[in-house]
């Protein structure tokens, strides 16, 4: 009997939006037949009203079947179970009422079974996709998607579940396993739960990844009914996996900080990509979208001959980017030149440089620019607030400078701001709840890390043979 009655919920799914579609039909057809253009439309309403009833008495009973397996919570449940049931109710009254011709209860009966109809697939949608499925990515809720993810300024204090692993579970399994709907009776949104597992048994075997079917089933072949996330649902990243197969393998601490379990040299990279993810990604958008004519040749001659690498940043843009690697003096030469193809600039690489005031008044005037790379340079804090007019910078490198903390804030009208690196600097991981409230929108990098390269990193020098 246990194993019919698993059967006729399993034909909840596919028969439920039956009704759904049949009722709200014969709503329509109720609306439209009170003008007298559509008046004969009437004549479909007992049949709509009857059948959509009847379907949604079925509904009920294979919606009750299902609901037996005790996968779903309770409270959402009964709430989805009783309106379900009103919903066949008033359809069947709906039918009755055409029949003993008491139109003006009708008119009330299509209003109410309208709303019960939207709340009744409310709720299930909630139990099969999970709470505030209909609006998420909708409106701002990815903001409040991404403020509810921990702020972690510096990875190796993070708790490695609470502020890492949770984070993937929450998005990628609470879908399904929370206390909304615990598929299998598996829950994963809190450790007694991921500890006790689910009706197949455990999921975590502590230091054996592949003996837990929590990480197990990830690497399962996308066809596989076994492997989780289901297809069609958001799949866990290669970023992800690893995260998790380490805290598994770590011993599968629920309370400890990174720093504590010794992160292996091949989870660095990752962990700090975790701390450098937080916040919304915006992407560079290197070249401006208003055309501009092409530089002065003769000022790119010079610059080239000084030793600066001028490179066009796109194919057909007559925008362009300068590397002074190997130019270690600000000079009146150098900033006389930067100021004849300001416009024309996008992106500026000074890594050692030397500045001077005129440079830096020069460097203002670039109002193109959108990254600026600066690290291992003399720039005070009085210097880097000149710079505060570069309204389209998104990029801004100011490793090892004594740039202070009172010096980065004076950068308030840098709007689009989204990579800052401040490693080696006066600027502490403890400052960035401040410079948030600046720079919101900005990945905040305190150092260990890998800086993005520019395209003008690499230089290949070509020394002419004698002959």
């Amino acid at each position: 009997m246990e194993s019919i009655i698993k059967l006729i919920g399993h034909f909840h799914p596919l028969w439920v939006h039956f009704p759904i579609g049949i009722l709200l039909f014969a709503i329509l057809i109720h609306g439209l037949s009170s003008w007298e253009k559509y008046k004969k439309l009437e004549a479909a309403l007992p049949f709509t009203y009857l059948i959509g009833g009847l379907s949604a008495v079925f509904s009920c009973i294979t919606g009750y079947a299902l609901s037996n397996n005790g996968d779903y919570d309770a409270n959402l449940i009964f709430k989805h179970q009783w309106l379900a049931i009103s919903v066949a109710v008033i359809s069947i009254l709906g039918y009755v009422f055409i029949k003993i011709h008491k139109a003006v209860y009708l008119k009330w009966t299509a209003f109410v079974l309208l709303i019960l109809i939207f709340l009744t697939g409310h709720y299930g949608g909630t139990l099969t996709h999970g709470e505030g499925y209909l609006t998420k990515g909708v409106f701002v809720e990815d903001k409040q998607v991404i403020k509810n993810k921990p702020l972690i300024p510096n990875v190796q204090e993070a708790v490695l579940f609470n502020d890492i692993i949770q984070p993937i579970l929450e998005e990628k399994c609470y879908g399904c396993h929370s206390s909304i709907k615990k598929k299998g009776k598996l829950r994963l949104d809190a450790q007694e739960w991921i500890l006790k597992g689910g009706e197949d048994g455990l999921v975590l075997h502590a230091g054996d990844p592949l003996k837990s079917p929590l990480y197990k089933n990830i690497l399962l072949d996308p066809v596989d009914e076994k492997h989780m996330p289901p297809k069609g649902k958001p799949q866990v990243t290669e970023q992800e996996r690893r995260l998790l197969e380490w805290w598994i393998s770590s011993g599968a601490s629920f309370n400890k900080k990174v720093k504590e379990l010794s992160p292996p040299s091949n989870m660095q990279s990752v962990l700090l990509a975790v701390q450098n993810n937080n916040g919304p990604k915006i992407q560079i958008q290197a070249i401006p979208s208003a055309e501009i004519g092409p530089a002065d040749q003769k000022v790119i001659n010079g610059l080239k001959k000084m030793g600066v690498t001028i490179v066009n940043v796109a194919l057909n843009s007559n925008y362009i980017s300068a590397n002074f690697i190997t130019v270690p003096h600000a000079n009146d030469t150098i900033s006389d030149l930067i100021k004849k193809i300001n416009d024309n600039v996008v992106w500026i690489k000074m890594p050692g440089m030397i500045f001077n005031d005129p440079l830096v008044n020069v460097l203002a005037d670039c109002k193109s620019l959108t990254k600026l790379s600066i690290e291992n340079t003399n720039i005070s804090d009085k210097q880097l607030a000149i710079l505060n007019d570069l309204h389209e910078l998104q990029y801004l490198n100011i490793v090892n400078t004594k740039i202070s903390l009172n010096g980065l804030m004076q950068l308030n009208n840098l709007k689009k701001l989204n990579q800052l690196y401040v490693g080696q600097t006066n600027i502490k991981e403890t400052d960035l709840a401040r410079i948030k409230t600046v720079f919101p929108n900005a990945t905040v990098n305190f150092g260990n890390y890998n800086v993005e390269k520019l395209i003008t990193d690499t230089q290949i020098l070509k020394v002419p043979q004698k002959k």
